[in-house]
């Protein structure tokens, strides 16, 4: 397997995420999403999730196009099988707490039992 830091691994991760929102305003239609480098770097920048400079990015993304996860069609970023496995993994490593946040987020949450409240 691939030998890669959990930034990487995260950055894969929200790049898989990212396609899919995008390619879901194109579902009834034979077009698929793109985004550029720039792009990307500017939504990841935007999430304040990754504190790094944008040329640290852009260096981030050039190592995963080293390492073969993603490579660059027309000015645009793709994720490679091998990159496509690796944010799976992430995104499997992760579902149990993103579950876990939407339903203590959501509004459905009921008690198991009768809550016990004290005075603060």
């Amino acid at each position: 397997m691939v030998n890669l830091s959990e930034k990487h691994k995260l950055i894969l991760y929200i790049l898989i995420k990212y396609f899919k929102k995008l390619n879901k305003m194109f579902e009834d239609k034979p077009l698929e999403a793109s985004v550029s480098k720039i792009d990307f770097i500017k939504f990841l920048k935007s999430l304040q999730i990754v504190e790094k400079s944008e040329r640290g990015l852009y260096k981030n993304l050039e190592i995963l196009q080293k390492k073969r996860l993603i490579r660059y069609e027309n000015r645009f970023l793709k994720l490679t099988d091998r990159g496509f496995k690796v944010a799976i993994e992430k995104e499997k490593d992760l579902l149990p707490y993103l579950r876990a946040i939407v339903r203590l987020e959501g509004e459905h949450l009921k008690p198991l039992k009768s809550v016990q409240t004290y005075f603060k």
